[in-house]
């Protein structure tokens, strides 16, 4: 799973060790540092960000003034030197709230929230039928049932996941998305498509059926495929 955020806070120091913690955790990539609210409008792609450090005490626009101020209102891990605007983050269903200065192993804890946030359940837990991925449709998050996607799909730089009754289009890459699915339920069948196991209606040499649609399975993933369904080529 990898995880993209952005920093929006005005004191250096802390974005320049914040940003270093980032830089040690491998499922964590930093996209860019802006010093408020006006700097970060201007320069983040909503669509590529998962997630904000942000700041609540900034000059101009506070960081919850400017979480309000969004049509669309991203996950957010909270910062801050004083503690008591701890209760108006959590009314804004932030992910964590940190409190400056901030230990590497109190940041690891939060990131992990976000890790589970993002993925529903652990990747390759036993969550079953409960287990939920974000993903940003139509510039809302949307938070999809993992039972309920049948397969999904590259096209060009978006990603489409199809479940039995919608269809979602979402900025990101295939290998994203697949990090955020069980490994035990879903497989990538061909460099564009990624299937869940027992939605698979039909196997028909390198060609299956998943709710009607023909999907083609390439030679690389064939044996691993037919393996997994305990089926014989």
């Amino acid at each position: 799973m990898l995880l993209r955020c952005a920093i929006i806070d005005d004191d250096r120091v802390f974005t320049d060790i914040l940003a270093q913690y980032i830089s040690k955790t491998d499922f964590i990539e930093l996209q860019g540092v802006y010093p408020d609210a006006a700097s970060a409008l201007a320069g983040i792609d909503f669509n590529r960000v998962d997630f904000l450090f942000l700041d609540v005490e900034m000059p101009g626009v506070s960081g919850i003034e400017f979480l309000e101020s969004l049509t669309v209102t991203p996950p957010v891990i909270f910062v801050s030197r004083n503690k008591e605007y701890g209760a108006d983050a959590f009314d804004h269903d932030s992910i964590d709230y940190l409190h400056k200065p901030v230990p590497y192993a109190r940041f690891l804890k939060a990131i992990n929230k976000a890790k589970r946030f993002f993925s529903g359940s652990a990747k390759g837990s036993t969550a079953g039928d409960s287990a939920r991925i974000f993903v940003r449709h139509e510039r809302m998050w949307i938070r999809i049932p993992v039972n309920d996607i049948l397969y999904i799909k590259a096209d060009n730089n978006d990603v489409v996941i199809k479940t039995h009754d919608k269809v979602y289009r979402t900025h990101s890459k295939l290998r994203d998305i697949y990090d955020h699915l069980p490994e035990e339920r879903f497989f990538q069948v061909h460099r564009s498509y990624i299937v869940q196991l027992d939605k698979i209606e039909k196997v028909d040499g390198e060609v299956i059926e998943v709710n009607a649609r023909t999907i083609p399975v390439s030679k690389t993933y064939l044996r691993e495929m037919y393996r997994r369904l305990n089926i014989s080529a």
